[in-house]
């Protein structure tokens, strides 16, 4: 992978009010340019950009803690990745995993951590994530009664269960942080963008200057203040610069992951860690999510019609190789058989794409692989190999779990195009373990933290440890950068 620049200070597209505004506030604007008044001030001890896992996490802890805080949040409600991810937590040492009988401990998981990237970056944030996510997960299901499935499941390349699965969804675990931060006091502040940091002669951040939907300027002062305005996925520019090799891939993360909360970070100094890599999932064309028209009981070719993964393996792993094909597709070989299986809503979304020309049927795998594009006489032939391994009981090829290997041998065929699509960029402000941001110069920006996906790059590399590391250390960042916010206070 590419390595991404140290710092851009690029000015960010859309935001060239607020740089002026930055510049007027440092002293430094056009003798021509007067910068515009706020509309209002708020004060508070501590302000939190951004209404996702993290950052309702650190509002919550820093008015428990005892500081008049304010969470800011650009649109009407709870937002960010963490409302879409499906609600996986990985860490060690768990009341779960000792329920289910697991012996495991945080040494074991930095020694993971270690071996997925995380030896190229700080040892201490490494050490400090291996040891507090499984905390973490204590603290949400023992303390805060989020629910959690029983089961613990592998998850990376990981041979240790270490993959807490929320019962439902993501969202359950956000709404109840929500409530939590309501009955603390936090003060909710909505439909109201940040545009640029407030900082002093001295270069101490004091809060922000933002915009609400109605277009009017307010100033937030406060004492601390805390980044978590997720990742930029959403910004093409950004992904550009910093994620080149992702540049052309599709995206379904929150309609505010747009980058311009690290930005404005960038602008005053901070320093950005990354090293090109994103989150990302399989997708496709006629579903959003995780799709189960995605059938690991299917034969998944690549357009020259040969089988490139095992079906059932890692999903982060096969959305790393499919975004490097040149179509950044891959296709997945049905047989009649498992079209009867699909059910309702399934069947619905399968004939939209048959309808649209992303699937394909033939009473061969050939014709219908040619009638994608693609090379039908070796997906044939590729069948064929497969059907083989079937029958001798092994897939000596990719090793798939033999629970799915089925012969795919009753006609018509289909050929179903399926593609990736990002779902987080890791990359951000530079932080210690404290989650205060840092400069150039590895030195402290005074009144500055950033948490969650804005700051993931200081703790994952470029490939994705495991399922579940981004949504913990979104939960593990904010419920100690609001803490610690609220001691500075």
């Amino acid at each position: 992978m590419n390595a991404t620049p140290t710092l851009s200070r690029r000015n960010f597209i859309g935001l060239t009010s607020a740089a002026l505004l930055g510049a007027g506030l440092a002293g430094c604007a056009p003798s021509d340019a007067l910068p515009e008044t706020p509309s209002s001030t708020l004060t508070c001890d501590v302000l939190v950009v951004g209404a996702g896992a993290a950052g309702t996490t650190a509002a919550s802890e820093a008015a428990l803690a005892g500081a008049n805080t304010i969470l800011l949040e650009k649109s009407g409600d709870l937002s960010a990745s963490s409302e879409l991810a499906i609600g996986t937590l990985y860490g060690a040492g768990t009341t779960l995993q000792q329920a289910a009988g697991i012996e495991d401990d945080p040494s074991g998981l930095l020694e993971y951590f270690m071996k997925r990237g995380g030896d190229k970056l700080d040892p201490e944030m490494q050490q400090f994530c291996a040891e507090h996510f499984g905390e973490t997960i204590n603290w949400l299901h023992d303390e805060l009664g989020v629910p959690f499935k029983e089961e613990v499941s592998k998850k990376g390349s990981d041979t240790v269960p270490r993959g807490h699965n929320i019962d439902d969804h993501a969202y359950v675990a956000l709404s109840i942080m929500e409530e939590r931060a309501r009955k603390a006091g936090v003060r909710f502040v909505n439909h109201t963008a940040a545009e640029s940091l407030v900082v002093s002669p001295d270069g101490v951040v004091e809060g922000v200057l933002a915009r609400t939907d109605k277009g009017r300027l307010v100033k937030i002062l406060a004492g601390e203040t805390i980044m978590a305005t997720g990742g930029f996925c959403r910004n093409e520019e950004m992904i550009a610069d910093y994620c080149p090799d992702y540049a052309d891939v599709y995206t379904e993360v929150g309609e505010g992951c747009t980058g311009e909360g690290l930005q404005m970070g960038l602008d005053i100094g901070a320093a950005y860690i990354g090293h090109g890599g994103t989150n990302g999932i399989l997708a496709c064309p006629v579903e959003a999510g995780q799709s189960k028209l995605i059938n690991k009981k299917a034969m998944w070719i690549n357009s020259d019609g040969k089988r490139f993964t095992n079906e059932d393996g890692q999903t982060h792993d096969i959305y790393y190789t499919v975004s490097h094909f040149p179509d950044k597709a891959f296709y997945a070989v049905y047989d009649q058989a498992m079209v009867d299986d699909l059910n309702e809503h399934l069947t619905n979304s399968f004939n939209m794409g048959l309808d649209k020309g992303y699937f394909a049927k033939g009473d061969t795998v050939e014709e219908a692989a040619n009638a994608l594009g693609l090379d039908g006489a070796t997906a044939q032939a590729t069948l064929d190999a497969y059907n083989a391994l079937v029958a001798a009981g092994e897939d000596s090829e990719f090793n798939k779990k033999a629970d799915n290997l089925v012969a795919l041998e009753q006609g018509p065929y289909y050929v179903l195009t399926m593609g990736v699509c990002t779902h987080g960029s890791f990359g951000g402000y530079h932080v210690n373990t404290d989650f205060e941001v840092l400069d150039e110069e590895e030195e402290i920006i005074p009144g500055l933290y950033a948490v969650g996906e804005v700051s993931c790059g200081t703790f994952i590399y470029d490939d994705y440890p495991a399922g579940g590391c981004g949504l913990n250390y979104a939960y593990t960042s904010g419920r100690y950068a609001g803490q610690n916010a609220a001691k500075a206070v």
